[in-house]
């Protein structure tokens, strides 16, 4: 188990301690209560326990916690009309899990109750069913309504919450958008929380928060956890600034890239030239031939890397985090993040590259299509 905060175990025990004696001040107060058949049952201190320590737990639900008690009562107190003891004492704790179970009630302290009514009848002492309600049904509602309000003013939810259903007109997730797990319906959480037999320490409302804490915690650390060294491409193919619009086109169109970054002779990184920009130019360029050979004159020099680049996507380093990136390349429109060391380009980032990240640590297989990273 984990450590829990100082406040939260002086609150859960203050909460429990002050239930049970709320409980025994209004058994003590009421004339004849022995009587009437209004008594604590030791069992019920651990209701209290489950219901003001652990108010998520289905153990603690006010269904788990009445219907357990009492269903668990009944069985113990008619296994005796049949069975006697010692052989009822076993049968009845058996019985009364199998009734609980079979009602999608259990609530454990309730064994604790069925093996009390066969050991008041070893001591000489027959309970008949009336037991079952006073003081069992009766002292348990009265810690689940003082249970409610305890946590209600101290900021926790009890009963546990309900899942939401999700609005029929709410929009349904794309194919490529990734679900949610609050998108979930319930019977699949359900069914994760049978399948790892947990249904009984956790609700479906629970499970789907902590998934999304547990996925918003995975992002996270992927992303500010990995570097761009680790994904990015290195060794690009790069041009210089002097590289004519035809081979940028020849060059675009054996690699399938959409963008290339432009250098000098020694390797540093001077801007980008991308597909768009090439297109347009060589539409300009088009247009401008055209009016020319219409007035018999010289055709326009071809354009080089250095008039259709652009300079202004800043590169990142090596070290810099893959998060850093992502408002870049999403907001930005940028299709390649360039990677330096001391201003020489040494790789590359593309959006390609992020979607290559996340397959690879969610476990999802990449499919190849021979296209280039870009």
């Amino acid at each position: 188990m984990g450590r829990r905060p100082m406040v939260d175990i002086l609150r859960t025990a203050a909460g429990t301690g002050l239930g049970l004696l709320a409980a025994a001040v209004l058994v003590y107060a009421m004339p004849g209560s022995r009587v009437t058949g209004i008594y604590l049952v030791s069992s019920l201190a651990s209701t209290a326990v489950l219901i003001f320590v652990l108010p998520n737990s289905p153990l603690s639900q006010p269904w788990s916690a009445l219907v357990g008690n009492t269903v668990s009562a009944l069985v113990s107190v008619a296994v005796l009309y049949v069975v006697p003891p010692p052989y009822a004492d076993g049968l009845a704790v058996a019985l009364a899990i199998v009734a609980m179970m079979a009602l999608r009630a259990l609530h454990p302290p309730a064994a604790g109750i069925a093996l009390l009514a066969v050991l008041e009848f070893e001591a000489g002492r027959q309970l008949g069913f009336g037991f079952a309600f006073t003081p069992v049904a009766a002292i348990t509602v009265f810690l689940v309504l003082l249970g409610t309000l305890w946590h209600a003013a101290t900021g926790r939810v009890y009963p546990l919450r309900r899942l939401k259903a999700a609005a029929p007109d709410a929009p349904r997730t794309s194919p490529g958008t990734r679900a949610r797990a609050s998108a979930l319906p319930r019977d699949t959480l359900e069914a994760l929380l049978l399948e790892f037999n947990q249904s009984a320490n956790l609700g479906p409302a629970d499970l789907a928060r902590l998934l999304e804490a547990a996925e918003a915690r995975a992002e996270a650390i992927l992303f500010t956890g990995t570097l761009v060294e680790e994904v990015m491409t290195p060794a690009p193919v790069a041009i210089g600034p002097d590289t004519p619009i035809s081979e940028i086109v020849r060059r675009l169109a054996d690699l399938g890239t959409k963008s290339l970054p432009v250098t000098d002779s020694e390797g540093t990184y001077l801007g980008l030239v991308d597909q768009e920009a090439v297109m347009v130019r060589l539409a300009q360029d088009l247009t401008a031939q055209r009016r020319r050979f219409a007035g018999l004159r010289a055709s326009p020099t071809e354009a080089e890397a250095a008039s259709i680049m652009v300079s202004g996507i800043a590169p990142v380093e090596r070290g810099t985090t893959v998060g850093a990136l992502l408002e870049r390349l999403a907001m930005r429109r940028a299709r390649v993040v360039p990677v330096t060391e001391a201003g020489r380009l040494i790789g590359i980032i593309t959006r390609t590259d992020l979607i290559r990240l996340l397959l690879d640590r969610g476990g999802a297989p990449i499919e190849s299509s021979g296209d280039a990273p870009i």
